[in-house]
């Protein structure tokens, strides 16, 4: 009898030993699934920090897709000079935004897809005699914002007539070309438009058109990394697939990730007009 019932409450007990067994093991698998540290530029608004948490479209769509495919990640903010050097000792796993001019290390694994492109235009004062962008030699003679750690169009580091003002990375730039320190400055269209920048400096400023170049960004990871971009790659090409992207992209821009390139590309489809900056 003892035997039986031993033998019933050993059946019983199955279940629950099993469950125990499966939760121990999953205990210390979830403990070492790969956190992936990524290290950002500040570029609103596509990576920026929020009271001390990394947000942005670039933040949301790394996450998203590394998340889907096993991965935690982690976002440190630094100039994109420090981020390529703490990838290249093994500070940092990759460097998201990345811009391929400013890499001196050529062994950087590259995603597939770029994640966002800068379009850089010249912003001048409005009582400037420029209208448009018409090659560099259209700002001979001028001294130029630039800011240390940046990168530059070629056509505008080539030209030698022009005179860079050398700045660190948190100046003023609008407020140094309403002031007539500078004659020129070079920003991102999405950063001008998106930015909480001061309104009163922006209504002294205007916007020349064509933009200068349009360089693509994309998430680069140090070599041995290869399963982890294999992933995100993945998840990437599904999630444009399916609409992820272009949602993620609206939430922040206001745009599908085609629209908005439409947007930047200044087609003669009706867009919003960033702080009335644009000259039409």
């Amino acid at each position: 009898m003892n035997e039986i019932d031993d033998k019933g409450m050993a059946m019983r007990a199955a279940p629950w030993i099993l469950s125990a067994v499966l939760i121990l093991c999953a205990v210390p698998l979830r403990a070492q699934a790969k956190d992936v540290r990524l290290c950002y530029d500040n570029w609103s608004p596509y990576a920026y920090e929020d009271h001390g948490v990394a947000r942005g479209l670039a933040v949301e769509i790394a996450t998203e897709f590394l998340s889907d495919a096993g991965y935690s990640v982690t976002f440190v903010q630094m100039p994109l000079a420090r981020c390529h050097f703490s990838v290249h000792y093994g500070a940092m796993d990759g460097v998201l935004l990345d811009d391929q001019m400013a890499s001196e290390d050529g062994d950087l694994l590259t995603s597939a897809v770029s994640l966002a492109s800068r379009v850089t235009v010249a912003v001048v004062r409005t009582s400037s005699k420029l209208e448009s962008y018409q090659g560099a030699h259209s700002l001979d003679n001028t001294n130029w914002l630039k800011v240390i750690g940046r990168t530059y169009p070629p056509e505008i580091l080539a030209n030698e007539t022009m005179h860079p003002v050398r700045v660190a990375e948190y100046a003023k730039g609008f407020e140094m070309l309403k002031r007539a320190y500078v004659d020129v400055l070079f920003t991102d269209l999405a950063h001008l438009r998106f930015e909480n920048t001061d309104q009163a400096s922006l209504s002294s400023s205007k916007v020349l058109l064509p933009a200068i170049n349009v360089s693509e960004r994309y998430l680069s990871l140090r070599v041995g990394l290869e399963p982890i971009m294999e992933d995100f790659d993945r998840e990437m090409s599904r999630g444009l697939l399916t609409g992820v992207v272009d949602e993620i992209y609206h939430r922040h821009l206001g745009f599908s990730r085609v629209g908005f390139a439409r947007y930047v590309g200044m087609s003669d489809v009706a867009i919003a007009n960033p702080a009335g900056l644009i000259v039409q």
